[in-house]
């Protein structure tokens, strides 16, 4: 059966104040939609049902984890002791749901992601499910680029791969964040997409994967679920002392050969900086408000208040964002450095981080 996994760990320090210690990026409400992780699990749950929709977090997150909140089990609420990036996440996953469902196909997906067009984006999970199913291999799902960013990685494709699903691609490699000349260079072929994070396979063969580009992960999760219940929590805790951290990307996706990628043209954002999200909600020029806010003679500016009225007169191209007892400003241009600034506040206020 279908199955779909939730990754819910990191911090999203880039969209400070809002996002603090204690409230990550994936449970703020950026888009209006309500918190990001539950904007996702609705986007997924006409495909696949909430008993076989998983999350997996940190469990400094367990209070924003209600299964009422989020429509989902409890038992599929799955708490990391600590984080190890997203090779043991989704290894821990998949191992979980291996037991209940030996032949289970698994979609893996960031929680803090946006998409404009959500039929297509189901309609091009489905098309991965089966893909992923029918083939055996590990699937990606790669997003149309509109300009040379250099924040994501990209993923070259490589000749059709012929079958009876149409539309996927072999790999021909993975590229990591590319500078500026290297990124117009892949859009400019029309051969490259952008990494969306997403990715699909068959438990069996992440398993195979798992235990030949990462032993140490494997055997640290094979020996968790080895044993009583009542002792999981210590050997969970035991095994990811002793894990590595790594990315299941890094770890896994570019060591491995045959992997194929559907291009999913489905308005993707990974909503990176206060500037992604300003040019998510509206890419024109225009303002975006969310709160009490009151502007005049501002353009192509995002201002937010969770509280109190905010007036903005006279500015262009810059973030107001008031959360709490915290107010960040900033040009809209140099939103990628609000992490520099959230490790300051840390460092000097470390209550307001």
């Amino acid at each position: 059966m279908d199955h779909a996994v939730v990754m819910a760990g990191g911090s999203g320090t880039r969209f400070w104040p809002e996002s603090r210690a204690l409230r990550s990026k994936q449970f703020l409400n950026l888009t209006g939609g309500g918190p990001m992780i539950r904007e996702t699990l609705s986007r997924l749950s006409p495909v696949v049902p909430p008993e076989r929709l998983w999350v997996v977090a940190g469990r400094k997150d367990a209070p924003h984890l209600s299964p009422a909140a989020l429509g989902i089990p409890k038992g599929n609420i799955l708490l990391e002791p600590e984080g190890k990036n997203t090779g043991p996440a989704i290894a821990l996953a998949a191992a979980r749901i291996s037991r209940k469902d030996p032949d289970a196909v698994i979609l893996a997906t960031p929680a803090d992601h946006a998409i404009a067009d959500v039929p297509a984006f189901r309609a091009v999970i489905r098309k991965g499910l089966r893909l992923a199913r029918e083939t055996g291999r590990i699937v990606t799902l790669g997003v149309p680029p509109t300009h040379p960013a250099t924040g994501y990685g990209y993923i070259e494709r490589g000749r059709p791969f012929p079958g009876s699903i149409r539309g996927a691609f072999r790999v021909a490699r993975f590229t990591e964040k590319p500078d500026l000349a290297t990124a117009k260079r892949f859009l400019r072929s029309g051969r490259f997409d952008w990494n969306s994070g997403v990715f699909l396979f068959r438990a069996d063969t992440f398993a195979d994967r798992l235990a030949r580009f990462l032993p140490e992960v494997d055997r640290g999760i094979r020996k968790a679920f080895r044993g009583d219940a009542r002792g999981f929590d210590r050997r969970i805790r035991d095994a990811y002392r002793r894990m590595p951290s790594v990315s299941v990307d890094y770890g896994i996706l570019e060591k491995e050969q045959g992997i194929l990628v559907l291009p999913a043209n489905v308005g993707w954002s990974d909503l990176g900086t206060w500037r992604s999200l300003h040019e998510f909600l509206d890419g024109t020029g225009g303002n975006v408000t969310f709160g009490d806010v009151i502007l005049a003679e501002c353009r192509n500016t995002l201002v937010r208040t969770d509280g109190g009225v905010v007036a903005v007169l006279g500015m262009e191209d810059v973030v107001v964002v008031r959360s709490g007892n915290a107010v960040l400003v900033c040009p809209r241009s140099r939103s990628e450095e609000v992490k520099r600034m959230a490790e300051e506040v840390r460092r000097r206020y470390p209550a307001l981080a």
